[in-house]
C-alpha cells in the first residue's frame, strides 16, 4: 500500500497536470506542467512505503528494473529548470516589471540560472552516481582559478554589467552622452558590452567597464521637457535689450517648443566688440534636438534680418594699394637713395572684408 507521502505527493501531481489543461493559465502551462511531472517522478522512486516505486525500478526480486540514474538525472535537471523559471517569474514581477530592454532581468536570471545548474550538476554527481563531490569541487576550483586569471577582463565587463543594472542609471530607450562625447539611444546593456545607436543609425558597442567609469550624461532623466540652448554673438553697438527682444520673438510661436514653456533670453558675456547671447527653449525629446534646433537658428536669422541686426562683427572695408618692388638706378654707387619708380597709372582700390 501507498504512504501518505506518496498519496500526498500523487494528489498534487494530478491536481496540477489538471490545473495545465485551464485556458486562463495558459501563461503559466510550462511551469505548472513541469512541476506535476517532478512531484509524479518524486513519488514514483523506490522506498520502503512505495510498493509501485519497488516494482518500477526493481527494487524487489521482480520488476521493471528501470533506470534509476536516468530518473535522477531528469528529476534534478527537471527541478533546476523549475527554480530557474520560477526565479524569472519573480524576478518580472517584483523587481524588474517594466523591464524589456536593457535585459537587466535576463543579466540576473542567467547568473542565477548558472548557479543552479552547477549545484543541479553537484547533485547528480553526488546522489546520482554515488561519487565523492569534494574531489569534483576541488577540481572545479582549480579550473575556476585559471578561468578566472584567463578571463579577468572578460569577468570585469560582467560584473560591471550587474553594476550598471543594479544601479539602473538609464535603460532602453534612454539617450545618453559620456565622457569622450560618445552619444547615442540606449539599446542593450548584455553581459559584456552596452550598445548604443547614434544620431547617424550606426550601432556603438561599449564595454561595460569603461561604461562604468565613464561620466555619463541621461538626457531622458528625469522625465519631462528637455533643454535645448543655442548661443551667438552680436556686435556691442546693437543695444542687448533689442537683441533679446528680437530672439524671443523668434522663438515665439515655433511648434518645437513644448507647450506650457516659455523661451527665455540671456545676455552672457562680452568681448572688446561683441556681446554673447543664449536662447534657451525647451522641446518634448532630446531625440527631437537637432530638428528642433535647426529650425530654431532658421527663425533667427530670418527674425535678425527683418530687424537689420547683424550676427557677429561688422564688416569692415579697408583699401589696399598696390606698391611695386623698389629697384636701384643704373650706375648707382652703394649707398645710392633707391628711387620708388614712377607711377604708370591710378592707384586700384581693393577692398577686403574682415
Amino acid at each position: 500500500m501507498f504512504g501518505w507521502t506518496e498519496i500526498c505527493l500523487l494528489s498534487a501531481a494530478t491536481t496540477l497536470l489538471l490545473l495545465r489543461t485551464l485556458p486562463c493559465l495558459r501563461s503559466y502551462h510550462p511551469l505548472i506542467g513541469g512541476s506535476g511531472v517532478l512531484l509524479l517522478i518524486t513519488a514514483l522512486f523506490p522506498r520502503t512505503d512505495n510498493p509501485l516505486g519497488q516494482f518500477l525500478f526493481g527494487a524487489t526480486g521482480d520488476g521493471l528494473r528501470l533506470p534509476r540514474e536516468l530518473f535522477g538525472i531528469v528529476w534534478w535537471i527537471l527541478g533546476a529548470w523549475l527554480l530557474k523559471s520560477l526565479l524569472d517569474l519573480v524576478l518580472l514581477r517584483t523587481l524588474f516589471p517594466d523591464n524589456d530592454e536593457p535585459h537587466a532581468r535576463r543579466l540576473f536570471a542567467d547568473l542565477a540560472s548558472g548557479l543552479i545548474y552547477v549545484f543541479a550538476f553537484v547533485g547528480i554527481v553526488g546522489t546520482v552516481f554515488k561519487q565523492p563531490v569534494s574531489t569534483f569541487l576541488a577540481t572545479s576550483g582549480v579550473l575556476a582559478i585559471v578561468l578566472g586569471l584567463a578571463l579577468q577582463n572578460t569577468l570585469g565587463d560582467v560584473l560591471a554589467g550587474l553594476a550598471i543594472n543594479i544601479e539602473r542609471p538609464f535603460e532602453a530607450g534612454d539617450w545618453i552622452t559620456m565622457s569622450d562625447q560618445v552619444s547615442g539611444q540606449v539599446m542593450q546593456v548584455n553581459w559584456r558590452a552596452t550598445r548604443l545607436r547614434t544620431w547617424s543609425h550606426d550601432m556603438v558597442v561599449i564595454p561595460n567597464s569603461v561604461v562604468s567609469k565613464a561620466i555619463v550624461t541621461n538626457h531622458s532623466r528625469p522625465k519631462g521637457p528637455h533643454r535645448c540652448i543655442i548661443r551667438l554673438s552680436v556686435d556691442l553697438t546693437v543695444p542687448p535689450s533689442r537683441v533679446i527682444e528680437a530672439l524671443k520673438m523668434a522663438a515665439t510661436g515655433s511648434p518645437d517648443v513644448a507647450r506650457g514653456t516659455i523661451a527665455q533670453a540671456y545676455a552672457r558675456t562680452f568681448s572688446d566688440s561683441l556681446v554673447d547671447y543664449e536662447l534657451a527653449f525647451a522641446i518634448d525629446s532630446f531625440a527631437l534636438a537637432p530638428a528642433a534646433k535647426s529650425e530654431m537658428v532658421a527663425r533667427i536669422a530670418e527674425t535678425f534680418q527683418r530687424l537689420d541686426i547683424g550676427i557677429g562683427a561688422e564688416a569692415m572695408d579697408i583699401r589696399m594699394i598696390p606698391q611695386h618692388n623698389l629697384t636701384v638706378p643704373t650706375g648707382a654707387t652703394d649707398g645710392a637713395a633707391l628711387q620708388p619708380p614712377k607711377e604708370s597709372g591710378p592707384a586700384r582700390p581693393m577692398n577686403v572684408i574682415l
